[in-house]
C-alpha cells in the first residue's frame, strides 16, 4: 500500500473510531462531517477538475478529525469574537471537543500524532 493510500486509510480509521458524541438527536461526527463536506464542495467550485487525490467525503472526514483534535488540544482558542473570521465548522468542532473532552481523550492520544502528519495540500494532489 502506497503512502497516500495509507493516509486515506488513517483518515477513515480515525473518523470511524471517534467516540459516540450526541447533541440531542444529532450525531456530532455526522454534523461536523456534513458541515465540512458543504465547505469542501464550496471550496472546489472554482476548480472544475477538482482534486483527484482526495474525494469530498475524505476531505470532510479529514477536516472533522483535524478540527476535533485541535479543539480537544486547545478548547478555548477561539471566542465569540472570532465568529466573523473563523469557519463555522472549526468553531463547532472546538465547542464539541470542549464538551466531549473526556470522551475524546483516548481517541486523541491514539490518533493525534498520526493526524498531525497529514497535510491537506499533499493529500489533494
Amino acid at each position: 500500500m502506497n503512502h497516500h493510500t495509507q493516509q486515506l486509510v488513517l483518515i477513515d480509521e480515525a473518523y470511524n473510531a471517534l467516540p459516540d458524541m450526541q447533541d440531542g438527536f444529532k450525531d456530532v461526527a455526522q454534523l461536523l462531517f456534513d458541515m465540512n463536506a458543504k465547505g469542501e464542495r464550496q471550496h472546489r467550485k472554482p476548480t472544475p477538475g477538482g482534486y483527484p487525490g482526495l474525494s469530498v467525503a475524505s476531505a470532510a472526514r479529514y477536516f472533522t478529525i483535524k478540527h476535533l483534535l485541535n479543539g480537544w488540544r486547545n478548547p478555548d482558542r477561539y471566542t465569540v469574537d472570532d465568529i466573523t473570521s473563523i469557519r463555522n465548522e472549526v468553531l463547532y468542532a472546538q465547542a464539541y471537543a470542549k464538551r466531549f473532552n473526556k470522551q475524546l481523550q483516548s481517541w486523541a492520544i491514539q490518533y493525534g500524532c498520526q493526524i498531525d502528519q497529514l497535510d491537506y495540500s499533499k493529500l489533494v494532489k
